[in-house]
């Protein structure tokens, strides 16, 4: 009776050391699996950081190049540019139309006179 106690108690001591190898292996290769999952997150993430990263500073760039060729280099216009700029342009001659107006005042205040006088002569004859 003995040897059939020792027996049973080496066969269930096989089985619970069994049991917990089984557990045992079981957690190893569930914590390996984890890991190796986490790398492949962080992997991901990094992939995308970096890819996010190369983007704005694409963004960035295209952004300095537009400020680039819309930037005014001198916003303040001095009056010099601005007066050379004006008589570039040609302007009519003013002297010419003053000639044309005095001579055509000239000639309508002598011909008032001259109707006038007339006139005057016309009533006395």
């Amino acid at each position: 009776m003995l040897i059939s106690e020792t027996f049973a108690n080496a066969f269930v001591f096989a089985a619970l050391s069994f049991s917990f190898g089984l557990v045992l292996c079981g957690y190893i290769l569930r914590i390996r699996k984890i890991n190796k999952s986490k790398l492949q997150i962080i992997e991901e993430l990094q992939q995308q950081i970096t890819s996010n990263r190369e983007e704005i500073f694409e963004m960035q760039r295209d952004f300095i190049a537009l400020e680039i060729k819309t930037h005014i280099k001198d916003p303040i216009i001095a009056m010099k540019n601005l007066l050379k700029s004006e008589s570039d342009e040609k302007l009519p001659d003013i002297s010419l139309r003053k000639k044309l107006l005095n001579k055509e005042n000239a000639s309508e205040t002598g011909e008032i006179v001259s109707l006038g006088y007339n006139s005057l002569l016309s009533k006395q004859a």
